[in-house]
């Protein structure tokens, strides 16, 4: 019997989820060692919701309406890329979509058939979508997911780049997630790659991409 797609949603959204996750940071870590203060983590992440998480989000919906039509992948994947032009960025997305499509083939063997076109190491948002596309998850879950799940992973990291308390962590996540909520109708409808949100985060870019270079980390990106 196939678990409710609310079930897959809340599995997915778990931080224990061996996928990698823990090994990334969201950007705080850059941003944090490229000297932003602490206290504008919250602004931080809000800005990243808007941006990088939109571009996902967005992307995310497109892989899950290609899935389920059966339509190739790799074009998505081209116009996720022209969006995310930092290589950092693109690399440490390809790290965990890789790790969450080990698991995922473990557990729902035809979602690799709707990334065929695609290598071994699929950007995280098309994972997600294929996933979504299998499990019978909704657009507009899949938006809500895709950017609860990078900025829960970015304040887990802050706990341990900067500890302090976790309840104000999770008031950092909700307002971050709450933020996004005027758009998720209009990118949970998106089926062709032009609609895909184009905003760009420079310096967080420039952030990533120093911090590649970096051997004093704690986290991948």
């Amino acid at each position: 019997m196939q678990p409710s797609p609310q079930t897959i949603s809340l599995l997915l959204a778990d931080a224990r989820l061996p996928s990698g996750g823990h090994a990334q940071s969201s950007g705080v870590e850059p941003a944090l060692l490229a000297g932003m203060p602490v206290t504008d983590v919250p602004a931080f992440l809000r800005a990243r919701a808007r941006t990088t998480g939109m571009v996902d989000a967005g992307t995310a919906v497109l892989a899950r309406h290609a899935a389920l039509d059966c339509l190739p992948a790799a074009p998505i994947e081209r116009a996720w890329a022209a969006r995310t032009p930092s290589r950092a960025i693109r690399d440490a997305s390809k790290d965990l979509g890789r790790g969450l499509l080990r698991l995922a083939g473990q557990i729902w063997s035809d979602v690799r058939s709707s990334l065929a076109d695609l290598d071994d190491s699929p950007p995280r948002p098309l994972v997600l979508g294929a996933i979504a596309a299998h499990t019978g998850m909704d657009a507009e879950s899949l938006v809500r997911l895709t950017v609860y799940d990078d900025i829960a992973c970015a304040v887990a990291a802050l706990l341990k780049l900067e500890p302090g308390d976790p309840a104000h962590g999770v008031a950092m996540v909700l307002e971050a997630c709450a933020s996004i909520e005027p758009r998720v109708a209009a990118v949970s409808s998106i089926t062709a790659a032009h609609q895909i949100p184009a905003a760009g985060a420079p310096q967080a870019e420039a952030w990533a991409e120093a911090h590649a270079l970096t051997t004093r980390r704690l986290f991948r990106a």
